[in-house]
Parts: C-alpha cells; structure tokens; sequence
C-alpha cells in the first residue's frame, strides 16, 4: 500500500537518510512543488503503481545545495519540478539521460530538451486580477497592459517586488516580451519604455509579497494587481468573488516546469516510470479534469477550459526566451531598479 511520509517523518528522514536501505517499491523525491502538484501527481502515481514515496518537500534552492552535496552518494532518485536548462547546463552530471515514453506527444516548443528535463506542467503566466466592482467606476473594461496607463489608475495598481517575488519577476519578464519589439524584446527601448510608465503608476507603492496582490484586489484597496495564473485561478476556484483574471491582449507566456532523474538514482526503474507517468495521458487528464484543479499539464491538447482557467486558442500565446531571463535575470533587475529609484 503507498504510504506518503508525514512531515515530522520526513524531517527524520533527512537524518537517517543516509544509512537506509532502500527497499523494492521505493521513490525518494526531493521538491519545491506545492500540494496541488503533490496531491494530484505524486500521490496518484504512488497509489497506481503502489509504490512508496519518501519525500523531502524544501523549496528549489534548498533541493540542489543537497543535491550538490550528496553528488557523490545520491539519496533522491528524482528531482519532481523545480529543474530548468540552466540548471542541467551548469551542472552536467547532477542528473541522468532520459526521454520519457510520450515525449514525442508534447508540443515541440516543450518536449525534452537536452535528455534530461521532463516538462509536465507549465506554469507561471501572468496576469491581472481586477476588483470588478473599481472597474466599473473607471468606465472601461481592463484588457492589456496600456489599460494600466489609464491615469485613473495611478496608485490603484498592486504589484510585488521583483527583486523579492519570483512571479513579479516573472511578470516583469512578460512585460517585457509583451510590450518589446525588434530582436531581442527584453532590451527594447519600446518595453523599457512601459515600464517606466508602469512604475510612475505605481506611484511608490509595492506589496509585501505575491498573494497580497490578489488579497489587495479582493478587499478594494486596489483596482488592478499583476499576479500569476495559478494563484488568482485558485484563489477564484476557493470562492472569491468580485473579481476576475485578465489574460493581457498584448501577450502571455507559459513557462514549462520541468524534473528530472538524479544521477545515481537507486530505485531508477520507479525513476523512469516516474517520468513516464508525468507526461502520460492518463496523469495529464487528471491535472486538466481534477475538481478544483489549477494546473495546466504540458500536454495543451488534453486541457480542459474551466470559468477561471481559459483555453490556450483564446489567448495571445508568446514564447518566453528562459534561457536569456535566466542567465540575464540581475541586469534586468539592476534595469528596473534604476528606474524605481529615479
């Protein structure tokens, strides 16, 4: 029978860990992943394949210093999300080769990449939550990013801190992409042209994280946040009301979440069958039909649109250069910060 550890056992796991002897039947799995993620995917797959999983939750930066210190002597067989090109590029030898069965089902855009990455999920896209009721005293419907600019709107716009918040960050980056022309979008003078624009409405203010965006729409202290899909859909699923996610007309993007088989892994058979489940059929309906499930699988094919999570085909999709966000991710911060400050 799949047992999932407890938290209390998992954090004696993390000092045993080193001594045990792993029996048949065993996934150990180090993850950033919220619960959605481990309810729908993980557990699932442990109950199918009745297979015991020994989890280490902790969040992405913490999952690779141990995996780097234990480089040697690996106790995880799977790193489940978190994994990213830049990751497998700098670090070579921390997982192992495999495509998993399936992968030629996945758009092109998000099958694996170098061997390694699994993509099962994709995340992060941004959007606007918009107090529904402050709407309507403005006069006009909020579609885009240049609706931000409406004057009106000055201080009534909540956002994070980039610096301090990975889906700021993150929104920073679509904005970008979005509102960019030429080459490369992330250094267009027309984007960061927006952005100054963007700050100026901001007029001083940041929130103290990402979920105060959402909550700030919802209570009316603000008439516009810049938040991320996952968040405002789960919040809208759990019962708020008055609001409602804006995908902007500009563009959005769709960041593929990936994981990945540790080099070394002892149990590699449940290590592969692992990876195959994540992209199987089977586990990308369940993401898609799960009630009160905000995830969207890789597989776009199989998503099924709900009144808070719309299809693919209805929106300006856009294809985020990760590679170049991630290995630029400072100069784009130093450029945003000299602007905040001006």
């Amino acid at each position: 029978m799949r047992k999932l550890l407890s938290l209390a056992l998992v954090l004696a796991l993390a000092v045993l860990m080193p001594v045990l002897s792993l029996a048949d039947g065993s996934l150990v799995v180090y993850t950033p992943n919220p619960d959605a993620e481990i309810q729908y995917i993980l557990n699932t797959f442990a109950e199918k394949y009745d297979v015991e999983i020994e989890m280490m939750s902790m969040g992405t930066g913490e999952c690779y210093t141990r995996l780097l210190a234990e480089k040697d002597a690996p106790i995880a067989d799977v790193m489940f999300g978190g994994v990213e090109s830049t990751w497998t590029h700098d670090y070579p030898d921390l997982f192992m080769t495999y495509v998993a069965n399936g992968n030629e089902k996945l758009p092109a855009e998000y099958q694996n990449p170098d061997g390694m990455i699994t993509n099962y999920i994709l995340g992060g896209s941004c959007v606007l939550i918009v107090n529904e009721e402050l709407e309507a005293e403005l006069g006009t419907k909020i579609t885009c990013y240049n609706d931000l600019l409406n004057p009106a709107l000055k201080g009534m716009i909540a956002s994070a801190d980039p610096n301090a918040s990975s889906s700021s960050f993150a929104h920073l980056s679509n904005i970008l992409l979005a509102m960019g022309d030429g080459e490369n979008p992330y250094e267009s003078e027309a984007a960061w042209n927006y952005v100054a624009q963007l700050i100026d409405q901001l007029d001083g203010s940041l929130t103290s994280g990402s979920s105060a965006v959402y909550k700030g729409v919802a209570n009316g202290e603000y008439t516009v946040g810049l938040s991320y899909e996952v968040g405002v859909a789960g919040f809208i699923a759990n019962g708020a009301e008055g609001v409602r996610a804006v995908y902007p007309t500009e563009g959005v993007c769709w960041t593929p979440v990936g994981s990945a088989i540790v080099n070394g892994a002892k149990n590699l058979d449940n290590a592969k069958l692992f990876m195959d489940w994540l992209i199987s059929d089977e586990c990308q309906t369940i993401m898609a039909t799960a009630e009160g499930s905000v995830l969207r699988g890789v597989r776009t094919d199989l998503f099924v649109p709900t009144d808070y999570m719309p299809a693919f085909d209805t929106l300006n999709l856009k294809q985020e250069n990760s590679e170049y966000t991630s290995g630029n991710k400072q100069t784009i911060l130093d450029h945003w910060n000299d602007l905040w400050n001006k």
